[in-house]
This record gives C-alpha cells, structure tokens and sequence, in this order.
C-alpha cells in the first residue's frame, strides 16, 4: 500500500473457542486497533458477552460479531467454550464449531476484511476466505519451541504416530534439552489421532498451515530466536513474531469479594509468598491436590493457592473434602486456599508474591515474566512439558518440579523444588532471580519494546495488500 493511501486496514479475529485461545486474540486486537487498523472480532454470543468487558479500559474501536453455535449431539445446552465441557467432550464442541463454516462465509462476504487471522480448529477458514480472495494469517498462540516440536512437516503423516515418536524431537531441533517425557508423550498421542469420523487435532493445525499466507506468533526474539528461526524453515513460511501479548493491569476498582486475596497479600512480607495456580481450564486430581498440599506445607513458607474445580463436574467438590485432613488448620494464616476466581495479575504485580508454581500454561509464564516473580514448573496438559523445558532448562527462568516416571509426583518433589527456586540454588553458578531480571529487562524494560513487533506486523501487511 503507497504511502499516498489511506485505506484503513480491516482485519478478522476469529479465535478458538478456549479462554487461552481468546484472550491473546484479544490483545492482539487491541493492539492493532490502537495502530489505527479496523478490527473485528468473530465469536459465539456467550464468548462475546465475556470479551467485552476486556474492551471497557479504553475506547478500542474494535467490533464484536457473533455467531450463533449450532445445536450437535452431545453438547449440552449453552456450552459454547472448552470451560463449558470436559476434556474428553472437546472434538463435540469442534463438530459445532465446524458447523459454523456456512455462516462464517456469509458473514465474510458482507464484511470483506484485509485479511483473517484464524486459530487452528477452524482450518477451514482459509478455504472460505480465498474465495473471496482475502488471505488468511495463521495466529498461533503457542511459543515457537513447541510450536516446531509439533509442527514439523515429518509430524505429518499417513503412519501412525507413536509415543516413541513424540519423545524424539524433529530433525536439527535446535535444543537437547526440550521433549516429551514418555508419560506426557501417552497423553499427546491422542491430538494425531481421528475420533469419530473428525480429523484429528494435530490435521487442524497442518491444515492451518498449508492455508495461510503467514504466520503470526505470540513470542518474540528475546526469548526464542532460533526457535522462531527454525519454525521458519520448517515449514517453508514466513513466521512473524508478534510479542509474548501480556494483558495490562487492569485498571477498574476490584469488588470486596475480587480484592480478598490481595488484602491477605498485603499482611505478608516482601517476596515471601508462593503463589500456586493452574489456570481457568486445568484441574488436578485429588492425589495430585493432596501430594501438593502436603509440599506446600512442608516448605514451612506463606503460599496462596487458587484451586478451583470445574463447574461441570458432577462430584460435590469442596476444599474441606479434596485437601488432607487437618491441612488448613495446620498451616492456619501461613496459607491462603481460595476456590473462587482470583485476580493473576494483581496478584504477580503484589510486591509480597516471590515464587509463582504454576502449570507451565504460555500465558501465565509470560505474566511472570512480566512482574519478575521466578518460577516452579509442573506442567500438565499438551504444551505444558515443552513450555516447561523452554522456561526451565533453556532461559532457567524456574525450576521444573521432579517427577516419577508415570508423571505422579510427591510431597518431597514439591518441597525440593520450592524451596530451591526460594533460595536461588537451582544450579551451580545460575541465579533464577537473575535470569528472570535480566529477560524482564530485555523484554520489558524499554517502553517501546512491544512497538516494534506490532509495526513490523503492521509493515507487512501494508506490504501484502
């Protein structure tokens, strides 16, 4: 586009149907709608009435449509996100949202966006946007490491994918130190695998390749170069990074019961707290809840958990009945177990938190990143043990907790790692505290650090057009 232009650039956000998944579009969006850029953002009415109090900060001139999920066997009334179902109920939600392929281009033709920039279960999207001649932008919101240890095209093929596999990283990967141990491999393997007459997970995200333009992704050089670099020549495409995306502080006033555990926090000393969450989408089992509780209490140290079960689960859960017999009068004010939702950000920026045990989920290594608070690993779900290996072993910005073999964990794993990351002593010669200093500072300590990820997106779109 000549600089003597002034078309103003429309672009589609259409994202999967997961808070993880939503949230970066979210802030992509906003990023590009403060750079002028016309944004829309596409998705089901429920998930759009959460978004919009995201957009209430500043005046985003960003434009939420919405379409309707259709009705499909098994899902149940109203589930319009993977919060809305379990795990094993994932490939129904993706059956409804490929139901949405038909209006997606209605909608298209009478909006005629720039470009769409797609998440990875709607592959499809690319298909429909090239009928009309609109290109579409791949948004992956995985970093690179585990994006080029999943995405390599000799992950693509007609033989079965076996664990042994997945414990093997691509050719020239450029890290020892990252890949699946044997038990997270058992649980990835079912991403390769067709179910029900769907295509598999891991076709959604091919698909997702072979059709865009681009791709975008939320990391940035600082933290992963060559991992940026080899994606790059993986798959024959141009990768942009585009910043890791951390929200902002929110500025609106916390209600009473939003704020609760920020008031403890404000009683506890400088640095002195363990903060523990998983995130809104992964819940641990009750021998998992009880090994951890254990640990935590043998640290001897302050620790807030937010532990929250799944709303649609059909077991009574409560704290009283899911943690260790006498745990909570035991450990008494020295700990905080809140089930309900919790304020993350407040809560990393809280100048008492010093240690964040977390699942090693993208986002939430970011936040820490963000607030300078060092990192305990015990990683979950399908990234997570790659996250983990990135964070842990390659930027040593955490200590990945121990496990057995079959993935279990114990109460001294818990401890051992805790108290390692509290009084630096995770490695010979390598502070965690000055690790996470110097890449808070490289990432976040120059105001326009994030600028010039957005302009160089910018730049080339201007550029396609």
């Amino acid at each position: 586009m000549g600089a003597e232009s002034k078309k103003q650039l429309h672009v589609l956000m259409f994202p999967w149907l997961a808070q993880g998944h939503i949230g970066p579009f979210v802030e992509l969006s906003k990023r590009l709608a403060n750079h002028g850029l016309k944004v829309t953002f596409l998705s089901t009415p429920r998930n759009t009435a959460k978004i919009r109090p995201l957009l209430l900060d500043k005046i985003w001139k960003i434009d939420l449509v919405e379409l309707p999920l259709p009705s499909v066997e098994g899902l149940p009334a109203g589930a319009e996100s993977t919060a809305d179902v379990p795990n094993e109920m994932e490939g129904v939600l993706k059956t409804a949202l490929d139901g949405l392929e038909k209006p997606f281009e209605e909608l298209l033709q009478w909006l005629l966006p720039d470009y769409v920039v797609h998440d990875f279960s709607q592959y499809w999207a690319a298909t429909v946007a090239a009928k009309f001649g609109i290109p579409a932008i791949f948004f992956l919101i995985f970093n690179a490491a585990t994006s080029s240890y999943l995405l390599h095209p000799s992950r693509d093929k007609e033989d079965e994918t076996t664990v042994k596999d997945l414990t093997v990283p691509p050719p020239d990967y450029p890290s020892t130190q990252i890949l699946w141990r044997p038990f997270e491999a058992r649980y990835v393997v079912g991403v390769f695998k067709e179910s029900n007459g769907q295509i598999s997970v891991m076709q959604r995200f091919f698909k997702s390749v072979h059709g865009c333009s681009f791709i975008i992704i939320r990391s940035c050089l600082e933290m992963e170069d060559k991992f940026i670099q080899y994606l790059e020549r993986a798959i024959g495409k141009a990768v942009v990074p585009v910043g890791p995306l951390p929200p902002d502080l929110p500025q609106k006033n916390l209600s009473e019961k939003e704020s609760f555990c920020l008031r403890w926090l404000d009683k506890k000393p400088t640095s002195s707290v363990v903060y523990v969450s998983f995130g809104s989408e992964c819940f641990l089992s009750k021998e998992q809840i009880g090994a951890l509780a254990r640990g935590l209490e043998a640290t001897g140290l302050p620790f807030l958990w937010v532990l929250r079960f799944p709303h649609f689960s059909k077991e009574e859960c409560s704290l009283s009945s899911i943690l260790p017999e006498g745990f909570e009068s035991r450990t008494g004010d020295r700990g905080l177990v809140y089930s309900e939702w919790a304020p993350q950000l407040q809560i990393l920026a809280h100048p008492s938190v010093g240690v964040f045990l977390s699942h090693s989920g993208w986002s939430s290594v970011v936040e820490a990143v963000k607030f300078g608070v060092k990192l305990v690993l015990l990683p979950m779900n399908v990234d997570q043990g790659l996250n983990a290996r990135l964070v842990g072993g390659e930027l040593k910005l955490g200590l990945e907790v121990e496990r057995e073999e079959d993935g279990s964990f114990t109460e001294d794993h818990i401890r051992t790692a805790v108290l390692k990351v509290v009084k630096d002593e995770c490695e010979e010669r390598t502070s965690v505290k000055s690790r996470m200093s110097e890449m808070r500072e490289s990432m976040f300590g120059d105001s326009g650090w994030e600028e010039k990820y957005i302009n160089q997106l910018i730049k080339r779109l201007d550029f396609s057009i």
